[in-house]
């Protein structure tokens, strides 16, 4: 069983919309899409996991920048805003 849904606010049954909007305190446009993730909460890492995570993460970013020495800030912000719209396209 899937713990993610997806749906267009304009294809919702009336009373599923209802109770939406009541979630959210406001009315939903047609053009919207609702989307629902159900997951287990866990405890965020402490101590010393926490600290590897980060190093790694630092890491990762230092590898990454590393790639992208002869780049301008403008081609960094343009790509991003490229990955962006891409992934808001993908999601509908």
């Amino acid at each position: 069983m899937s713990n993610h849904s997806t749906h267009k606010a304009s294809e919702l049954p009336r009373d599923e919309r209802l109770l939406v909007e009541r979630w959210l305190g406001r009315v939903l446009s047609d053009e919207e899409t609702i989307s629902v993730n159900v997951y287990r909460p866990h405890p965020a890492p402490n101590g010393d996991e926490r600290e590897a995570l980060r190093r790694e993460t630092v890491m990762q970013a230092r590898e990454i920048g590393a790639r992208a020495q002869n780049v301008s800030e403008d081609e960094v912000d343009a790509l991003l805003d490229e990955a962006f719209a891409a992934a808001r396209c993908r999601r509908g």
